[in-house]
């Protein structure tokens, strides 16, 4: 499946130190995967990792939609809010 970008998550990931390969790692492996009960496109990926540039584990929230063949990442959040979100 084809995985695509939007120019705000690409500057959310820039913001957050994360490549590109990195996200599109962590879609292929998430902790966890939510469907949007009012958006059946969208879904919220759900992967704990390990922030370097903080040094600590963080969680991070992607955002996506699935038409066809692709993924169509809308935005990407970050914290170190785990127990919160996950």
């Amino acid at each position: 499946m084809k995985v695509v970008f939007t120019k705000h998550a690409l500057g959310r990931l820039r913001e957050r130190g994360i490549s590109e390969k990195d996200a599109r790692e962590f879609i292929k492996n998430p902790d966890k995967v939510e469907r949007s009960s009012r958006f059946p496109k969208r879904f919220l990926i759900k992967k704990v990792y390990f922030n370097r540039k903080l040094k600590k584990d963080h969680l991070l929230l992607i955002i996506l939609e699935k038409e066809n063949l692709i993924l169509r990442v809308i935005t990407i959040i970050d914290t170190s809010k785990i127990s919160k979100y996950f």
